[in-house]
């Protein structure tokens, strides 16, 4: 692809992420899900590089439960019978793998300035190098995030929830790296080599990177949930 076309490809899509992020902020500013928090941080932070598919899951997906879960003006008989999960497993799916995927996107978009201030090389390579870190910031923000999601669920707090969160959400968080980490390696040794995070370019491909995240991270999900590994938003 001529490099000035991917540039201006880039800057779209970049900037879609940014607005998106923008009107997912605004909203939640206004209606804040107070039934589980960390939400509040993980749909804009998904909005960033999921563009238009974040701003309709959050509005179609979660939002939709949001309101739904607002029971404050409600009387406690009216909650008999009712539905406190997505109506779809798939969305409840689709919020469990975003869920995951916040924590990894926010590993990955500062892993890189942290590396540039400490590069270290493994196995001969800076590549590896970034990516381990990465992975071991992608657990610690992703568990942080699942503890925020876990521990409301089972209304307990401390040490033991978070190594519970970090058992659940292992193979979850995994799985979206190893996606990520595909895509990437073919950026960096099929199309472009290392692209600095000063170019725009670099945060257009950690874009398609996390979509390739999610996709290999949502059957684990999936699966994670179905056999009450995780718990199902």
């Amino acid at each position: 692809m001529n490099g000035e076309v991917l540039h201006i490809i880039s800057v779209i899509f970049v900037v879609i992420g940014i607005i998106s992020f923008i009107i997912i902020g605004i909203d939640i500013l206004k209606h804040p899900q107070k039934e589980m928090p960390i939400m509040n941080y993980v749909w804009p932070i998904n909005g960033l590089w999921a563009g238009v598919f974040g701003m309709w899951a959050y509005f179609t997906i979660g939002k939709h439960r949001s309101m739904k879960m607002d029971m404050s003006d409600m009387d406690m008989g009216d909650m008999k019978g009712m539905d406190m999960k997505y109506s779809k497993y798939w969305q409840g799916v689709v919020a469990d793998t975003l869920h995951c995927g916040a924590g990894c996107s926010l590993a990955d978009l500062i892993g890189p300035w942290i590396f540039m201030v400490v590069p270290f090389a493994l196995g001969g390579s800076l590549t590896f190098g970034e990516w381990t870190l990465d992975y071991i910031l992608a657990l610690l923000t992703g568990v942080t995030f699942q503890y925020g999601a876990l521990a409301p669920m089972v209304n307990q707090r401390g040490l033991s929830i978070w190594l519970r969160a970090l058992k659940v959400d292992f193979l979850s968080l995994t799985s979206w790296q190893v996606g990520m980490y595909g895509w990437m390696a073919l950026v960096i040794y099929v199309f472009f080599g290392r692209i600095s995070p000063f170019d725009i370019e670099y945060w257009f491909m950690m874009q398609i990177a996390m979509m390739c995240g999610f996709i290999t991270a949502y059957p684990v999900n999936w699966w994670l949930v179905k056999k009450g590994i995780k718990m199902g938003m």
